[in-house]
């Protein structure tokens, strides 16, 4: 909840910070992850990768009762997800803004490993990472920004493939390799040249790519 303080705003002096994310938080930790899973919790963090927000604001655009998301945000800041990045008094109250603390979020390997010591890690990473696309997606065909007509131009649509290749370990290499390359390209021009064009959009890219079983060399 809002804090009450007699304080004045110069006695708490705690102005905007030039705050700079880190180029990638690592999910180290169970917790953590549980934590990151939620997906109420991964929509604060999402409203908050670029701009400073307060729980106020958060909770209008998220169409819930800022008191609903207090413990949410306490959890997140905690956790180190989030961020105060200023601190100013409103009508005799504490109001603070957070930030996102990284716009990339990874998770440690070792949590995916189902014989483990944390066994459920991979499942609750699964959730973590399926769950808001399934819900970006809904979104987006909803508002229009997906265009779902049958002859939409190919930038607005959706486009979702599950196909099964045959390769060689050698020529995985080079697949992924290849991935890498270029996800590491629109990264770097990302941060080099921010869009600023109003007819710009954000995409999501979702990459799903995993062996299944040897190959059957009778086939």
């Amino acid at each position: 909840m809002p804090e009450q303080t007699s304080m004045t705003e110069t006695e708490l002096q705690s102005a905007a910070q030039d705050f700079v994310p880190a180029e990638r938080f690592t999910i180290k930790t169970l917790e953590q992850l549980k934590v990151f899973a939620d997906p109420l919790r991964q929509q604060i963090v999402e409203l908050m990768l670029k701009t400073p927000k307060t729980v106020k604001q958060v909770a209008s655009e998220i169409g819930l009762a800022p008191t609903k998301l207090y413990y949410h945000f306490n959890l997140l800041e905690e956790l180190g997800f989030i961020t105060v990045t200023e601190t100013r008094i409103v009508s005799g109250i504490i109001e603070k803004q957070y930030q996102a603390t990284s716009q990339t979020f990874a998770i440690e390997r070792s949590l995916l490993n189902p014989g483990g010591d944390q066994g459920e890690g991979l499942e609750t990473a699964l959730d973590a990472m399926i769950d808001p696309i399934r819900r970006e997606i809904l979104h987006g065909a909803a508002t229009g920004v997906i265009d779902m007509s049958q002859n939409a131009p190919t930038s607005r649509r959706l486009r979702i493939t599950r196909e099964r290749i045959t390769m060689t370990e050698a020529e995985a290499e080079v697949f992924y390799k290849r991935l890498d390359d270029m996800i590491a390209e629109l990264d770097l021009k990302k941060r080099d040249s921010p869009a600023s064009d109003a007819a710009a959009y954000e995409y999501q890219i979702l990459i799903g790519v995993y062996p299944l079983k040897p190959a059957d060399k009778n086939s």
